[in-house]
């Protein structure tokens, strides 16, 4: 008698813990699912990371993209006068309506780099950079509402490459970065589009952030030009 109900007993114990197992394993795999995202995505934007974008373009390499830089005019501003939630919703925002440029584009990728600065990259066996810039300028053109009754203008500047398959995606964002750093050389609110029959630049070449750079030590040296 007693055997009959230790038995079921120990049954039921023992479902009992593999079903805990079960869950356990799910909620770890959810976890781990959670982290890798988290790992690939910019966490205001919901954009892909610097190493969401590297992902993508590795997976490209086979094949011909365009890719546009957008790095935002006076965003700096828009943080000292506003504050930096104003700046966040701006950021937000253009985001989104960068994102509605390629949504309907299978492959597609549009990634925040840091800051102000967030990159396209779109399958393309034409060089269509160019038109695919026009369309973020297109999207940008509305002000953008940062605060209660409170919008700003948006005006970018755009660096846009055609990269052939086989290309180094690290030359390929150098050539889109000097392209928009021309475009801040000449007040900002435009788009360059680096020619496709010029060899892309080494990765060194990094005029965005030296300019960056020498901005910062001219405010910090308070020399003006």
């Amino acid at each position: 008698m007693i055997t009959e109900i230790l038995i079921p007993a120990a049954g039921a114990v023992s479902l009992l813990g593999n079903v805990w197992a079960a869950r356990r394993v799910r909620g770890l795999r959810r976890r781990l699912v959670e982290a890798r995202r988290r790992a690939i995505t910019d966490p205001l934007t919901g954009l892909a990371n610097r190493a969401g974008l590297n992902r993508v373009l590795a997976g490209l390499a086979d094949e011909s993209y365009d890719l546009v830089l957008v790095d935002l005019d006076k965003f700096k501003q828009v943080n000292d006068t506003y504050g930096h939630a104003a700046g966040d919703r701006l950021l937000v925002e253009v985001a989104a309506r960068i994102s509605a440029v390629v949504e309907d584009i299978d492959g597609a990728v549009v990634a925040r780099m840091g800051g102000d600065e967030i990159v396209l990259a779109c399958p393309s066996p034409a060089p269509l950079a160019q038109i695919l810039g026009a369309d973020v300028i297109a999207a940008l053109a509305e002000p953008i509402e940062v605060a209660d009754g409170v919008a700003v203008p948006v005006r970018a500047s755009l660096g846009a490459v055609h990269v052939t398959a086989g290309e180094d995606p690290a030359r390929a964002l150098a050539a889109a970065d000097a392209a928009a750093y021309e475009v801040k050389a000449r007040g900002g609110d435009g788009m360059v589009e680096h020619d496709v029959l010029a060899a892309l630049p080494g990765v060194e070449s990094r005029p965005m952030v030296r300019m960056r750079e020498m901005a910062a030590l001219v405010r910090v040296l308070g020399v003006t030009a």
